[in-house]
């Protein structure tokens, strides 16, 4: 088993000479054979070998099982890493939550003591368990890859260089070897969905097909071939089309309408992939199948709820990734003469006395500005608030319009619609849709002798 083992390692380049490498023991019989054969490539090829391990601390043999690697460590002048997961409460979550843990330890250690590499034991077995547990679970093809032999961690990167063995091979090797190593109670219990796929699924397939194990093994290669060849294909197209906001990301939908749905099925996948599921949020393949629809569906606006308060906004030929963000009907403002006020973070607002200048802030000199000239006679103070159903302007003496058929004219995106201000009089008259529309009513007449501005400023 070793030369198989060795001969795999040194074709796929897994290490250099003087090469620092971790290596992440848990004292199963998994790990421990893979420390005994790196120890024997170590001295072969004369790369520098280290030991790190996590005590959990949810079963009584732990400490004794720690001891025991810190002592082999010692004796085969190993250096040696160990800390203790000190988690109040184990109960819940317990296998997602115990390898975050594990792997920020690796990750720190790495990076403090210039590891380039991470080598773990996961072997076929623990294969064919991943992928049958996303299988039954649903998962997307990318994932359906299962382990991956080797990829980036960190700075470095982490290998798997057991994949090619089964568990059965590794416990033939141990009792040969005489490789001492400990039985995890914990895996003897089905708790957890895994141990009940390694207990009563696996078995029953392996009797099924003796090759279910290099079949498995078969499938992740060509998902993982299949995956890359999406990849070269939607990778250029997801560059074109997607690009950063402030508040998420923006997609360009008028050349995506036009793809097949094969290519919206995916594209959509690579967009989760690259946004959402880094900040560990989860999508539905239903939600896929919402987004599909928003983009093909006819309406020119639609949103759809994701997780974590995220939505996706259609606009027109645009799509907008992003939180939802909350505007309040009750928000009001009041503004008389020499006031000015900021409306939000970017919005500012003020009302001057003809003659009158307002002196401005300094962070609001290059924003972008409008204003009105407005009567003296409208009534005083402004109210500045957004809109509500059934707003009505008037846009001459005889004729009044819907502030919502303004935007639905004038195609504006809801999202734009929310956040909009109107100003109006005392008497709850609308005089001003800064950008869009102002009423008859601010038009001074030739009586007056006393004119007010408005000025309005926004940071594009």
């Amino acid at each position: 088993m070793f030369q198989e083992f060795y001969r795999y390692c040194k074709k796929n380049h897994y290490w250099q000479a003087d090469e620092r490498i971790l290596l992440a023991v848990s004292g199963g019989v998994d790990s421990m054979v893979l420390m005994h054969l790196m120890q024997r490539s170590a001295k072969k090829d004369g790369f520098h070998l280290a030991i790190a391990h996590v005590n959990h601390q949810l079963r009584s043999e732990s400490a004794e099982e720690e001891a025991y690697l810190r002592q082999y460590c010692q004796k085969q002048g190993l250096p040696y890493y160990s800390k203790e997961w000190k988690a109040a409460d184990k109960s819940r979550n317990t296998e997602a939550r115990a390898r975050h843990f594990r792997y920020a330890f690796f990750t720190e250690l790495m990076e403090k003591n210039a590891y380039s590499k991470l080598f773990t034991a996961h072997h076929s077995d623990d294969q064919a368990e991943t992928i049958v547990m996303k299988l039954t679970r649903g998962s997307t093809l990318t994932n359906l890859v299962g382990i991956r032999s080797e990829q980036s961690f960190g700075e470095g990167q982490l290998i798997r260089p057991l994949l090619l063995f089964s568990k059965e091979q590794l416990e033939r090797f141990a009792e040969q070897e005489k490789i001492s190593y400990f039985e995890d109670s914990t895996n003897l219990s089905d708790e957890y969905v895994r141990n009940r796929m390694r207990h009563n699924v696996i078995p029953m397939l392996k009797k099924e097909n003796q090759q279910f194990l290099q079949h498995m093994s078969d499938f992740s290669t060509q998902i993982n071939y299949a995956d890359e060849l999406i990849q070269l294909v939607i990778l250029p197209k997801y560059q074109r089309w997607v690009s950063e906001t402030q508040e998420g990301w923006r997609i360009q939908l008028q050349e995506l309408k036009r793809e097949e749905k094969s290519i919206q099925f995916f594209f959509i996948q690579q967009l989760l992939q690259q946004t959402l599921v880094p900040q560990n949020i989860n999508v539905s393949q239903k939600q896929v199948q919402q987004l599909l629809t928003l983009i093909n569906d006819s309406k020119p606006q639609m949103m759809i709820d994701l997780e974590q308060d995220w939505q996706m906004i259609k606009e027109y030929d645009s799509a907008y990734l992003r939180k939802r963000t909350m505007i309040s009907e009750n928000e009001l403002f009041s503004l008389n003469v020499g006031e000015q006020l900021f409306l939000s973070e970017n919005e500012w607002l003020c009302l001057e006395k003809s003659g009158d200048i307002v002196e401005q802030p300094e962070r609001i000199r290059n924003w972008q500005e409008r204003s009105l000239t407005i009567s003296s006679e409208i009534p005083l103070p402004l109210t500045v608030r957004h809109r509500k159903e059934g707003d009505r302007i008037a846009l001459t003496p005889q004729l009044t319009k819907r502030v919502k058929r303004i935007f639905i004219d004038q195609k504006i995106p809801n999202s734009v619609r929310e956040k909009n201000w109107l100003i109006l009089s005392s008497a709850e008259e609308i005089i001003w849709m800064p950008k869009f529309a102002n009423s008859y009513l601010s038009i001074p007449k030739e009586t007056d002798k006393i004119l007010y501005r408005l000025l309005y400023k926004t940071k594009e």
